[in-house]
């Protein structure tokens, strides 16, 4: 597997850290990975290393998220999902990337989805891992309660909730609807990882609803038809608003941190495919 580096690039709001693993295949087109939420780059480390096997890889943290500087933020005039996009362009700007390969899910995917529809000269190809659709009272539940505003207090409530939140991350969808039914059939994982994304939850924990609120203000439906470049989407309820779309039916369903390594190989392999078709 291909060795995956950090590294930081400087904004006018403040720096971007990025994880980057660079090929010997100069020339080939590099695939930018935005990451999930409440997550950060650091998650997709053993994916990010799988595809830098054939690829330059570039995976930074958004906005606020991870070790990236956070986004302007006036009460007036919160950012949106274009905010978060914007960004990324502007990051790879200062990389000097212009064609790129774009993979994102969940809050990464919105992102991905905006990126794609304000630059289609830049985006050769886009997979989209999971592109929810929300409506009715399924997305004021999410918008409510999914990623709340936290702040930080003396007795140290505020880190037990991050950890609580990690913990029925793992164990439900959605996390806070804790009864039988919502259960994953899953064990939760080894400690020593759960510390990982519990570290990286810390770190964005006062600006992570930021993104989120922009999440689910994000006319997601309107944007996916106006996508141009070729997609690779998990199915769900989008593909029909696709215009260019293949289905993917992941082979990894749990994050690359705490899949199995086989799970990882399979799911980095299926995007390759995709890319080399």
């Amino acid at each position: 597997m291909g060795q995956v580096k950090r590294a930081f690039a400087d904004l006018d709001e403040g720096q971007v850290h990025y994880w980057i693993s660079r090929t010997p295949a100069e020339n080939s087109i590099p695939v930018v990975v935005l990451h999930p939420g409440p997550g950060t780059a650091r998650i997709q480390v053993p994916l990010l290393e799988r595809l830098s096997e054939t690829r330059t890889v570039i995976a930074p943290d958004l906005m606020g998220m991870g070790d990236s500087a956070p986004p302007p933020h006036p009460e007036n005039e919160p950012p949106e999902i274009s905010y978060y996009a914007d960004a990324v362009g502007r990051f790879l700007d200062t990389l000097g990337i212009q064609k790129f390969d774009l993979y994102g899910s969940s809050l990464g995917g919105r992102v991905a989805i905006d990126l794609a529809v304000s630059h289609p000269d830049r985006v050769r190809r886009l997979m989209l891992g999971q592109a929810r659709i929300l409506k009715g009272q399924n997305h004021a539940d999410f918008a409510n309660r999914h990623a709340p505003q936290v702040e930080p207090d003396q007795s140290g409530v505020y880190v037990q909730f991050l950890w609580s939140r990690l913990r029925d991350l793992y164990t439900y969808f959605p996390w806070f609807k804790r009864n039988a039914e919502n259960m994953r059939k899953t064990d939760l994982p080894p400690a020593e990882l759960m510390h990982i994304a519990f570290v990286e939850q810390v770190k964005m924990a006062t600006t992570q609803h930021l993104a989120f609120a922009a999440y689910y203000r994000y006319p997601i439906e309107e944007k996916l038809k106006a996508i141009k470049a070729k997609s690779f989407v998990r199915g769900d309820d989008v593909l029909a608003l696709i215009p260019d779309v293949v289905e993917w039916v992941p082979a990894m369903t749990r994050d690359p941190l705490t899949a199995s390594p086989n799970e990882v190989a399979a799911y980095a392999a299926q995007m390759v495919a995709f890319l080399d078709s």
